[in-house]
């Protein structure tokens, strides 16, 4: 082999390692592995059928993992999402059963409406967040709390039921043999990936993530990002909590308990950078796709709850730690290409 020849090797090889995609091979690995460790103990994990299942189970969840993106990747933290979601599944349902204090309405419009009205719990995280030097965390610590309190005080502490028949066909329908709600799951990855990957809003949010003085000075408005970063968050919560209602059949105020701590392992995963700037979509996707993975697969070999909790924590270590192994070798990769 002559040395043009390793060059045009270590050149190909480079640009391999360099790609943004890169990082991704490391959770890709995982998750093939991980499937034919449970498909050898069970024989059904890779059927279509449980296939199918798993994508509807991680439907909540991988919306809530979208929604908590956009503020991870913008520098800052939305922990109010799980309260949100179990607002938008209540306010939802209460309007095309009860009615909500007297206003009753059609499934679409009490989805418009469950919707516009979660977004007002993202106007005040943004604005609290980009207006004052408070920490994201602590912010979104307490309206999950005051919100949660609101669905309370909304349902009178009781779970909303009797739901009408098109609102279950959210979750029971299908489209060309695919559940609804895998589909909408689909849209909002595919629009995700759009928005982050096509548009210079989506560049805008990189930007301040990576670097917020940087930002600011380039000219970029930090503060109305930020904001906007909340509205679609609570926006994307409301729309999981509408699905979760109709996957259940009932909306109760402690829906979603615990769901912010799966979104936040999702992205992580999925190698989306929790100081901001970095990750991909696809790699949100991903991330909540191992964490369906990983549940359905430990059901199938009859692992008890417990024993899932630690695996679901000791992958999640893994996977973060491969995500920064292979960024390191992407690094060396650019750095060689400069």
């Amino acid at each position: 082999m002559d040395s043009k020849t390793v060059k045009d090797d270590r050149s190909f090889l480079d640009k391999l390692m360099g790609s943004k995609y890169f990082e991704l091979v490391g959770l890709l690995c995982l998750i093939i592995v991980y499937s034919l460790i449970v498909q050898s103990r069970s024989g059904k994990f890779l059927s279509l059928n449980n296939m199918g299942n798993i994508l509807k189970e991680i439907v909540v969840y991988g919306i809530l993992s979208c929604a908590l993106a956009f503020p991870l990747l913008n520098g800052t933290f939305d922990l109010s999402i799980e309260s949100t979601c179990a607002l938008g599944g209540t306010l939802c349902g209460l309007l095309v059963t009860d009615g909500l204090y007297g206003l009753k309405t059609g499934m679409g419009m009490a989805i418009v409406i469950s919707v516009l009205l979660c977004c007002i719990v993202g106007v005040v995280n943004g604005i609290i967040v980009s207006r004052t030097k408070i920490d994201p965390f602590i912010v979104t610590l307490g309206t999950q709390t005051v919100v949660r309190g609101v669905v309370y005080i909304v349902s009178d502490n009781t779970a909303v039921t009797q739901l009408p028949p098109a609102f279950k066909s959210l979750s029971t329908g299908t489209i060309f043999g695919v559940s609804v709600s895998v589909w909408t799951l689909i849209f909002v990855f595919a629009v995700m990936a759009l928005v982050l990957g096509k548009t210079s809003y989506g560049r805008k949010i990189y930007a301040i993530g990576g670097n917020y003085q940087a930002a600011y000075n380039s000219g970029i408005n930090v503060k109305r990002i930020r904001f906007s970063t909340y509205i679609i968050a609570a926006g994307l919560s409301a729309l999981a909590g509408i699905l979760s209602t109709a996957r259940v059949g009932s909306a109760t105020p402690g829906a979603a308990s615990g769901y912010a701590t799966i979104a936040i392992s999702a992205c992580a995963i999925g190698g989306v950078s929790l100081s901001g700037g970095k990750g991909l979509a696809i790699g949100v996707f991903l991330g909540a796709l191992m964490m369906g993975m990983i549940t359905n697969g430990m059901n199938l070999m009859f692992i008890g709850s417990n024993w899932q909790l630690v695996a679901r924590g000791a992958l999640m270590v893994i996977a973060v730690f491969y995500a920064q192994w292979f960024n390191k070798i992407s690094n060396r990769a650019i750095a060689r290409k400069k």
